[in-house]
């Protein structure tokens, strides 16, 4: 009777913990935690002191006490679906990439044990084991290849031990014991992201807001390229059609001597032909002295920026 109390009492205990946190922290990190140690996830934790907060436990008692709090904040619910298997969760209120990045630099090297599967393919190097002679049958039944070379195991060839997704036999394990190699990396993998009601995959933490901002320029200029084609203004393609347009008027000004002010710049250089070579002359000597201190700066050569002519199809004179 006593024990059943004291293991209320625990349960309780912990509950309350997962509401504080709850009510502390808005952004939840759940993270896989296949083959971590209890070792590796206090060094985790040392980590991230101060940043964030890493909960273990039973998944039913957090589900419990995710049942509590969505009575007070129902957005919650979303969470509850995302405790399901060998999971942890990282509370904190900070940038998701930085914890992120945190938990994956703390990786392990381990041992392959027999039975585990693997997660990645195993490779036996070659060269010297410092094996004894005596050793010989052992590797030969895993058909490694070997010679004796200054009282020692020398194995011939790189060997393929162990296919990724292959269970890890006994001999396996062994063979890979005795050469002091520890094949498998472990640590904390990030699976989903909770964030004050949104939830979303590991792969949006590594958006960066210049990935956005290019993306949100091409698909602006696809907007502008289709409105103009259209004929349908936009708010993106309206710069373009006013500059399209000015282009038009100058050139019927031009063309039918009706005067506006802003031709008549344009009108003074065509009837001077001389004045119009030494413009023309002028911009050329500035636009070279230009890629000139662009190579100076850059020592590895790259694509001559366009002159502003260029970026609108052509200049006037064209």
């Amino acid at each position: 009777m006593g024990a059943e109390k004291k293991g209320s009492k625990h349960k309780k205990v912990y509950i309350d913990k997962v509401l504080k946190l709850l009510d502390t922290y808005q952004k939840v990190l759940i993270v896989s935690s296949n083959n971590i140690s209890s070792k590796q996830i206090q060094i985790i934790r040392k980590a991230l002191l101060k940043k964030a907060v890493v909960l273990m436990g039973k998944n039913s008692l957090i589900r419990r006490a995710c049942k509590m709090y969505a009575e007070k904040n129902p957005k919650v619910n979303d969470l509850i679906p995302l405790i399901k298997q060998n999971i942890g969760l990282v509370f904190t209120n900070e940038d998701p990439r930085t914890i992120r990045d945190i938990i994956v630099e703390n990786k392990i090297n381990a041992p392959a044990k027999a039975g585990t599967i693997a997660p990645n393919d195993v490779i036996v190097p070659k060269g010297d084991t410092g094996l004894e002679p005596t050793q010989t049958t052992f590797l030969q039944a895993l058909d490694i290849q070997t010679r004796i070379a200054k009282r020692q195991i020398e194995i011939l060839y790189d060997v393929k031990l162990v296919s990724e997704g292959e269970k890890v036999g006994s001999s396996e394990a062994t063979l890979l014991s005795k050469l002091g190699i520890k094949p498998f990396v472990y640590g904390m993998k990030l699976v989903t992201v909770y964030d004050n009601g949104s939830v979303y995959g590991p792969e949006v933490l590594d958006i960066t807001d210049e990935m956005l901002k290019k993306n949100v320029l091409e698909e602006l200029g696809n907007v502008s390229g289709i409105s103009l084609e259209l004929g349908f203004p936009t708010q993106v393609s309206l710069p373009y059609s006013f500059m399209n347009n000015f282009r038009n008027l100058l050139a019927i000004s031009i063309e039918t001597g009706y005067e506006i002010k802003e031709a008549e710049s344009i009108r003074e250089l065509l009837e001077n032909p001389e004045a119009l070579k030494e413009l023309m002359e002028k911009q050329n000597e500035e636009e070279k002295e230009e890629k000139e201190e662009e190579k100076e700066e850059e020592p590895e050569p790259e694509s001559e920026s366009e002159s502003d002519d260029d970026m609108f199809g052509g200049g006037l004179f064209d």
